[in-house]
């Protein structure tokens, strides 16, 4: 098996430059942060220990989410949390969002990305990457815009590694737990919007746009407004015939404000994506993970459903599978690189150590296709941060354009190796 699943992997980094090089446009929106990064270890857990009540209580809920291994996000109500942790937490400042860490991969990449950003602060022009492209009447370098207004509330990110001991903790997998101590807006960037749409126009089914943001916003009105944007986004992408609108789930505060964002989706996206710790949450009673994938499927009305998870990813779709199954592999892939490089890189093969295990079963059914593939697998990652969002990026970058024509192996044929759930 591993062998098979080497050579596979092979063939998918010797199509990366030619993916790229004849990629459709990506539209990354909505949402954007400035994360502020550090090692959730011995040293960390004790200083949250040592520190006020809503420091320890913080510390303490960090170390039991480690301990059951939980990453996810977490809302604090703590209004002097981030000057506390600024003071008292060695940090180091980075770029936040999922659909910011894909645009940054696809534009490292040479595959055009259009970046919504509303709030154009120093701090978070700062942390982006100077050729990133933002919208100012064209598409402009991020290096080219003028910084504007007060800079925002700081996302905390909290990373932890398998193994290693935090405080007596011992978690048993690597991960990072987001905290936020404010509620945010979408980025309702109006330039992006005018753009995005004009970008694509005509395009004929291709090239694709990501909807990230809600769990970011809370519940309320706030909520409500950031749908009601998203979903009149979403329709003029539709009219521009654009081919994939992408939602990313990740964790929310409240189950309601999920279910809420869901039901209100219906009928603006055509492709939704998760962790599995995700799906769980949504359906923690379903045994047979694909007939569970079908059924949210149809439920949300949507086309295409993925699950991604330590070892493994996995999509139930109504298109091509092994176009599907292609872009599993390609997010996978660049999703490695980065766990194995502890930041953005592009792949130079496979990273050292990566570890094939059998994927979960493939399966057509009802006009739906469950598609797999096994993740080149690393026990201690160098971080865990974007990996979701990067695995995204790379599904997209093969979904967003016509199938090769040419795939030197079979990929078909290695889910001979696929093995059901244990």
């Amino acid at each position: 098996m591993q062998s098979v699943w080497h050579e596979a992997y092979s063939a998918i980094h010797q199509r990366l430059g030619a993916y790229a090089a004849r990629a459709n446009w990506t539209l990354c929106g909505l949402s954007l942060c400035v994360d502020a990064f550090t090692r959730l270890d011995s040293a960390c857990a004790a200083r949250l220990a040592a520190g006020p009540d809503k420091a320890s209580a913080l510390g303490a809920e960090l170390q039991r989410r480690a301990a059951a291994g939980i990453g996810g996000e977490l809302r604090v109500d703590w209004d002097e949390g981030p000057a506390w942790l600024d003071a008292h937490i060695p940090m180091r400042i980075a770029l936040g969002g999922t659909p910011a860490h894909a645009a940054r991969l696809l534009t490292r990449l040479g595959a055009p990305a259009l970046l919504a950003l509303e709030h154009r602060t120093p701090e978070q022009l700062a942390v982006l990457d100077p050729d990133m492209l933002l919208a100012a009447g064209g598409p402009v370098r991020a290096t080219d815009v003028p910084a504007t207004g007060e800079d925002r509330s700081r996302v905390y990110v909290f990373e932890y590694t398998a193994h290693d001991s935090i405080g007596g903790v011992i978690p048993p997998r690597s991960s990072r737990i987001i905290v936020r101590f404010h509620d945010f807006d979408l980025e309702q960037d109006a330039d992006f919007a005018r753009l995005s749409s004009r970008l694509l126009l005509g395009c004929a089914g291709q090239g694709s746009g990501i909807l990230s943001g809600f769990s970011s916003l809370g519940g309320g009105a706030r909520l409500d407004a950031g749908i009601a944007y998203a979903r009149t986004l979403a329709a003029d992408w539709k009219a521009a015939g654009i081919g994939i609108i992408h939602v990313e789930l990740a964790g929310y505060e409240r189950p309601d404000y999920r279910d809420h964002t869901l039901r209100e989706m219906v009928g603006a996206m055509t492709s939704i994506g998760m962790s599995l710790s995700e799906f769980r949450a949504i359906d923690a009673q379903t045994s047979d993970l694909g007939a569970g994938m079908r059924c949210l499927g149809e439920k949300l009305s949507v086309s295409r459903v993925t699950v991604h998870a330590d070892d493994w990813a996995m999509t139930a779709t109504r298109a091509d599978p092994d176009q599907e199954r292609e872009a599993l592999m390609m997010g996978c892939l660049l999703a490695s690189t980065r766990a194995a490089a502890g930041g953005l890189a592009l792949p130079d093969g496979l990273p050292l150590g990566a570890e094939f295990s059998a994927p979960p079963p493939e399966e057509s059914h009802g006009g739906w296709h469950i598609v797999s593939c096994p993740s080149p697998h690393l026990h201690q990652p160098r971080t865990t941060l974007g990996l979701g969002d990067t695995f995204m990026a790379g599904c997209l970058l093969v979904l967003g354009q016509p199938k090769f024509s040419d795939l030197s192996v079979p990929l078909h044929a290695a889910t001979v190796f696929a093995a059901p759930l244990t």
